[in-house]
């Protein structure tokens, strides 16, 4: 289970886009997000963006010292996605448009309260599961090569809080689990035929490891 907890801060804030121009957020109009582009901001604000429906990744920062909370939200103003969710000072990437219901979000409502950075990036940006075992942490997207046949994933986390993996086996297809879990953890999945994308969402160091 995500960790909800109340900001302790709330900030007024503007958002600038790369090369653009500050304006108040009531004041701002909807974009069309384009592969590379970069939004800061500062404290609490809505993003109003025309994702599409194709899969994405984006990458956030923020380096306050409370909650840092990143929620997709559809034309109705109905949240669909969490993209991020920790507590001070934040480097990671999610998968937009991954989730059920999530496809052609309108809105990012980001509860922050420093300065933060959320850039748009394409697929191809996702970083590649090369080799057989890879390491990281944080929140990550990796790629690799379709897999094949019965193959599985060694995971282990040295964390405190959520360790959640999920693979995919298309850019159109829903996320299979492979693993939820809060804490320390050591363990071991099936790795689905056709897994091409992998996102992790952990606070602490982490390994794959696939056979």
């Amino acid at each position: 289970m995500f960790r909800r907890l109340l900001a302790t801060l709330t900030v007024a804030a503007t958002v600038l886009a790369t090369g653009g121009v500050t304006a108040p957020a009531q004041a701002a109009e909807t974009v069309t997000v384009a592969a590379g582009k970069t939004y800061r901001g500062t404290g609490d604000q809505v993003l109003r963006v025309r994702a599409g429906k194709a899969m994405g990744i984006i990458s956030f920062t923020h380096d306050g010292e409370s909650n840092f909370i990143v929620t997709a939200v559809n034309s109705r103003g109905k949240q669909v996605d969490l993209l991020a969710n920790e507590i001070g000072p934040y480097k990671g990437t999610a998968l937009y448009n991954a989730s059920y219901g999530s496809r052609g979000f309108a809105a990012l409502e980001i509860k922050a309260d420093g300065a933060w950075t959320a850039t748009f990036k394409p697929l191809s940006a996702a970083r590649c599961w090369c080799a057989g075992t890879i390491a990281g942490e944080g929140a990550q997207v990796l790629k690799l090569s379709p897999t094949r046949g019965l193959r599985t994933v060694r995971a282990a986390h040295s964390g405190e809080g959520n360790f959640i993996v999920q693979g995919y086996t298309s850019t159109t297809s829903y996320g299979d689990l492979l693993f939820n879990e809060i804490g320390r953890y050591k363990g071991k999945a099936v790795l689905p035929a056709g897994t091409r994308l992998v996102a992790v969402k952990a606070d602490g160091r982490w390994t794959l490891t696939r056979r």
